[in-house]
């Protein structure tokens, strides 16, 4: 065989979720040899649904149906011309699974961003009792958490209320998808998803990541195709956990970063706000005596080495109002205002906070905030 033909050969990591295992792989121009796995694993080829949403590349979408179809599959495209991510989005997905004949012994195939894969992974853990889904993000974000911790779904008027585990049996992250520059928009939130992972997993995976941090930084496409395998897999350890305090610990920096970002639409990035929330919950347990300041000065470098900003004082809303909103985005969910805070590195839990603790550190992060980033 020439060496033009032979097929880039990705980094194998099974990555540990809820009910079963994921089978993650990682590397640069592995997506057309997908297919190839997915006949591995799935002995005698039935049916594939290969679903696709609306900013999946057409040539990914291509290349997979034209290889899975060389494995023997019988490929049925769904291509999803409603986006979102809520009930209607799910019945127009489940409408196009059954209009296609997909049954629980078939496989579904998702291409696209965290929405799509979200959707999808919910889809495919109901369809009749559970279908097998591999998945192929098109960006750093999803290529992180969708497979493990997709995104929960809108329901009875209200967001994020249909919560799920992670139902992916396949993953294939191609780094050659995913776009690498520092000053785009994809990168930066992946690595915030990376530094929450670290501190949420333990020492070990927080180290790993600070010495990888400058060459993420600048977009290293080798240390991108080390760092997912490591983040994933322990983003899937924390997601499925036995323990439910373990597994709250990912709620780590969202409920400031929701918060901020409600107050200040087109304001701050997501990755900018979720950056500040880990900031600000450190900050809280320093102040409460649960984390040393050494620890906190710590994550404040791993953010800074990151590339990870804070938002200036255009996006900060009024000390009251941020508190305000904190609240409201806690306690819609339950009734017991406690934030994910860090007690060391490796070990967040969710912790009562004091009034006049939060009322401090929201004014002090208020004025704190920089002229411009």
């Amino acid at each position: 065989m020439s060496e033009e033909t032979v097929a880039p050969q990705p980094a194998r990591q099974w990555v540990v979720m809820r009910n079963a295992s994921m089978d993650l792989r990682v590397g640069a121009g592995i997506v057309g040899d997908f297919p190839r796995a997915l006949r591995s694993a799935a002995g005698r080829p039935h049916a594939c649904a290969l679903v696709s949403g609306r900013e999946a590349p057409e040539e990914v979408v291509e290349t997979l149906r034209l290889n899975l179809c060389d494995q023997g599959f019988d490929v049925r495209l769904v291509p999803l011309e409603r986006g979102g991510r809520d009930l209607a989005a799910l019945e127009a997905l489940l409408s196009q699974l059954a209009e296609a004949r997909v049954t629980s012994d078939d496989l579904v195939c998702a291409v696209g961003g965290m929405e799509t894969l979200s959707v999808a992974s919910f889809a495919c853990s109901a369809w009749y009792g559970g279908v097998s889904l591999a998945e192929v993000p098109c960006d750093l974000p999803s290529a992180v958490a969708a497979a493990v911790t997709p995104l929960a779904l809108g329901a009875a008027g209200r967001r994020d209320v249909l919560c799920q585990d992670g139902s992916a049996r396949y993953s294939s992250l191609d780094v050659d998808l995913f776009d690498l520059d520092p000053a785009g928009r994809e990168l930066p939130l992946a690595l915030a998803l990376m530094a929450q992972t670290a501190v949420c997993d333990s020492d070990r995976s927080f180290g790993k990541l600070w010495d990888a941090a400058d060459d993420l930084a600048r977009g290293d496409r080798d240390a991108w195709v080390e760092q997912l395998q490591a983040s994933v897999k322990s983003r899937g350890k924390v997601a499925s956990a036995s323990s439910v305090a373990v597994r709250a610990s990912l709620e780590f920096g969202t409920t400031f970063a929701e918060a901020l970002l409600a107050l200040s639409p087109g304001g701050a990035s997501r990755a900018v706000a979720l950056a500040d929330g880990m900031r600000f919950a450190s900050r809280l347990a320093v102040g409460q005596g649960n984390l040393s300041v050494d620890d906190m000065f710590t994550i404040d470098e791993l953010l800074e080495r990151l590339g990870l900003g804070t938002a200036p004082a255009a996006c900060a809303p009024s000390a009251a109002d941020l508190v305000e909103k904190i609240r409201e985005v806690r306690l819609a969910r339950t009734n017991r205002f406690m934030l994910a805070v860090p007690r060391a590195l490796g070990r967040v839990r969710l912790t009562a906070i004091d009034d006049d603790l939060i009322a401090e550190h929201a004014a002090a992060w208020c004025a704190s905030r920089p002229a411009e980033q």
